[in-house]
């Protein structure tokens, strides 16, 4: 009698292994599609761009699907669209920010070398040994 009140109030997922199946073959079928994408001749921000959006595509549907989200209070929906979001914000900024670093080990500009004072670290070095 306890089992089926409990049965009662649980939300489980109306999705049968069928579907599991399905959601996880769409998914590795997404995630060869990413695997793809780095392998192309694509202009910088395509290339930089479509990821995101698979990635985005991706959690959204194991959020959804495999954790059962869908099937659960708005609320939920709404504080995992705010990680989201904010993740994606975040990232974003990240890849402006450094977009045109002079320092890019993939093709940016060389930096000079730096320079060296022999004379004032040889002097530093002879203060220190005095202290000591």
């Amino acid at each position: 009698m306890a089992s089926d009140a409990h049965a009662e109030q649980s939300h489980g997922s109306p999705l049968g292994p069928r579907e599991y199946i399905y959601i996880t073959i769409g998914l590795a079928i997404v995630t060869l599609v990413e695997l793809a994408l780095s392998y192309t001749d694509l202009a910088t921000v395509p290339l930089a761009a479509l990821p995101i959006i698979l990635s985005a595509v991706k959690f959204a549907v194991v959020v959804g699907l495999f954790m059962h989200l869908r099937f659960e209070a708005r609320l939920f929906t709404q504080m995992f669209m705010f990680g989201l979001i904010l993740g994606a914000a975040i990232l974003i900024a990240l890849i402006m920010l450094f977009w045109n670093d002079p320092s890019d080990a993939l093709g940016g500009e060389e930096l000079p070398p730096l320079e060296h004072h022999d004379d004032e670290s040889r002097q530093w070095f002879s203060d220190t040994d005095k202290l000591l």
